[in-house]
């Protein structure tokens, strides 16, 4: 079994906090994951995917707890039933112990309009992605601690681009990590149709007819990618106006499909005012979508393969970011004379890192404008300036008395 890197961060915060939530899209690896932490520490286990126990969940959600929670529980699926959130909250206030429940969610279920507890101060929340190519190849080091550190030295085991550019139509779910293209496609394809559909109607109450327009939306979206989010534009082409658009979006967020990436700005305030991106978080399903395979790829490379490689080094920083020592935060920056920065890491005191992404082997100072502007811009704060690029060395590049650094695509791969 592949080893989950948030492993750690879950069984150390169950021996400090009451109650752990696991966030993730379906078919992530949350029940493979918390079912192996379940059998190690002696805790019960029950899936809410089953119908008996959900029924009781959701009609007598007192008694479900008082029978199922006579020791430490997992509960898989809690979104399904948000019935039981005020009982958790009374049962965890009894009890002075730690680590005596343990839920999974297949959608943030704090933003469902049926939860009014939020369980603040009694809970700890944390998120697992597909799989990060570091789990899959088992990499000992973050590549985000790295970074920060300036750990250049010991970046190794570099993938080729072409190993990258597979990685990034593959995408990480666990279940057809090891599939080829076709059956990829077919569970892709039934994943959009039955599982999303499910977790919308688990988030909102909303008609067949507004489903289709979800599912219209996430394909548009596609198109989208590593773009800045422009609602008017997306309205237009839906025939739907811009609130609606913005509730899909949200729905579409909460269900771990699309991460709304927030501008950076030195002036935190400002950074819900500028135009967000938008990126996949697997890339996988995202090539599914635009019917991009290794085989046509190169054929559309000014349309697509651009953005394609700068959503699989976002996707696999989000990933390796989730089980980190230290906070990060990730943003993109564009300055009002459109210079930009395709993705900036914000460690917790501030610094930061400013990050391009070529897919070339050759970079020139002309593809380092917004990375200066960046530099300028936030002063003291920026720490250092990356490029990750399709050559196969990290190396040094100085523009205007900066240096910069150069590293290989491959390094995540």
């Amino acid at each position: 079994m592949i080893q989950r890197k948030i492993r750690k961060k879950l069984i150390l915060a169950l021996k400090n906090f009451k109650i752990i939530t696991l966030n993730g899209a379906r078919q992530s690896g949350k029940t493979t994951l918390v079912r192996d932490i379940a059998k190690e520490h002696n805790m019960d286990y029950i899936t809410l995917d089953d119908p008996q126990k959900l029924n009781l969940a959701q009609i007598d959600p007192k008694n479900f707890l008082e029978f199922y929670a006579k020791k430490a529980l997992v509960i898989d699926e809690i979104q399904l039933a948000p019935q039981l959130i005020p009982y958790l909250k009374i049962l965890v206030d009894k009890e002075d112990k730690k680590g005596l429940f343990l839920l999974t969610g297949s959608a943030d279920f704090i933003k469902m309009k049926k939860v009014t507890e939020s369980l603040a101060g009694r809970m700890v929340r944390y998120k697992l992605y597909p799989l990060s190519n570091a789990e899959l190849r088992d990499k000992k080091d973050n590549i985000i601690e790295q970074l920060f550190n300036q750990e250049f030295n010991q970046l190794q085991n570099y993938s080729s681009l072409i190993e990258v550019i597979e990685s990034t139509i593959r995408g990480g779910y666990p279940e057809i990590i090891n599939y080829p293209r076709e059956l990829r496609d077919d569970w892709f394809s039934s994943y959009i149709e039955s599982r999303i559909q499910k977790d919308i109607l688990e988030l909102k109450t909303i008609s067949l007819s507004k489903l289709h327009m979800v599912k219209l939306l996430l394909r548009l979206l596609a198109t989208y990618d590593a773009e800045l989010l422009n609602y008017d534009k997306i309205a237009k082409k839906l025939q739907i106006d811009n609130k609606t658009v913005l509730s899909y979006i949200e729905l579409l967020e909460a269900m771990y499909i699309i991460k709304i990436v927030p501008s950076y700005h030195l002036n935190a305030s400002l950074r819900v005012i500028k135009s967000p991106k938008i990126h996949f978080l697997d890339t996988g399903l995202l090539c599914y979508l635009l019917h991009v395979d290794s085989e046509n790829l190169f054929l559309h490379k000014d349309e697509k393969y651009g953005s394609l490689i700068e959503n699989f080094v976002y996707s696999e920083l989000l990933k390796e970011s989730s089980y980190a020592n230290s906070r990060v935060d990730i943003y993109h920056f564009r300055d009002l004379r459109k210079r930009e920065v395709d993705l900036v890491l914000e460690y917790r005191n501030g610094g930061i890192i400013g990050i391009e992404v070529k897919a070339k082997a050759i970079i020139k100072k002309n593809d380092l404008k917004g990375m200066i502007e960046l530099a300028k811009a936030s002063k003291d704060r920026f720490l250092h300036g990356i490029v990750f690029y399709g050559g196969d060395e990290v190396s040094p590049i100085v523009v205007d008395d900066m240096l910069f650094y150069c590293i290989p695509l491959g390094v995540l791969g």
